[in-house]
């Protein structure tokens, strides 16, 4: 039994809810940002702002899964994860979701943990082909609690780019801001040891991202959208 390492948590990525994802990305590289697509333009519904290190930012379309697709999973059993994306839907345009990510491919001491814990989750293992058509793999565990969290294993094989320059100068991101109300402290504090990068307020989850030695805010540069 592969046994819990704190150690191993990180804080992993931010989702923003977008009515319109092209749209979206072009106002963020007007803004400075490179935008990568999380697959085939034509085909995507998420796009990603990396960093060297540390947090990255999906900005987050609605997949459109269908009627079937969503019947399936309320079949079996996954009626949690429609609600989590249901709350990402209802926020409309703005900030849904944050995550963290294992260093390790699996997330096997993660699922014991909840197990023991006896905190209910959903697993799947997930792929997708990338822009440059490199098929990656990953898992994600989905707490029942869709307050909290939800957790990845890494990517493989690692997308993230070694060295990348942001017309605007942003290198990372320093903070995300979340609410305290409803979130479970006692499964967030024996998870995520090192808590740097995270600052906690008032309200209810994903409050904003605050990027190092700059006040830009995503939200402000999307803002102005009239759909």
């Amino acid at each position: 039994m592969q046994k819990l390492n704190p150690d191993n948590l990180r804080l992993s990525h931010v989702l923003y809810q977008v009515k319109d994802l092209h749209l979206s990305v072009e106002k963020l590289q007007d803004a400075g940002f490179i935008v990568e697509y999380g697959t085939e333009k034509s085909k995507a519904y998420n796009a990603l702002i990396w960093f060297e290190k540390g947090v990255f930012v999906e900005i987050y379309q609605n997949s459109g899964l269908p009627f079937y697709v969503k019947w399936m999973m309320k079949i079996f059993g996954y009626q949690p994860v429609l609600y989590r994306m249901k709350k990402w839907q209802s926020v409309g345009e703005g900030w849904c979701e944050w995550s963290l990510e294992s260093a390790l491919n699996d997330l096997n001491a993660e699922k014991q943990f909840f197990i023991n814990e006896k905190t209910e989750y959903k697993f799947h293992k997930a792929k997708r082909k990338d822009i440059f058509g490199q098929k990656l793999r990953w898992e994600l565990l989905m707490p029942n609690n869709i307050d909290f969290p939800f957790l990845m294993s890494v990517y493989v094989p690692n997308p993230r780019p070694k060295e990348i320059s942001h017309p605007n100068g942003i290198k990372a991101v320093k903070n995300i801001v979340v609410g305290k109300e409803k979130l479970d402290f006692h499964l967030l504090n024996q998870l995520l040891k090192n808590q740097e990068g995270l600052k906690i307020t008032e309200g209810k989850g994903l409050q904003t991202v605050e990027f190092l030695d700059s006040e830009l805010k995503i939200e402000e540069i999307l803002k102005d959208f009239s759909f």
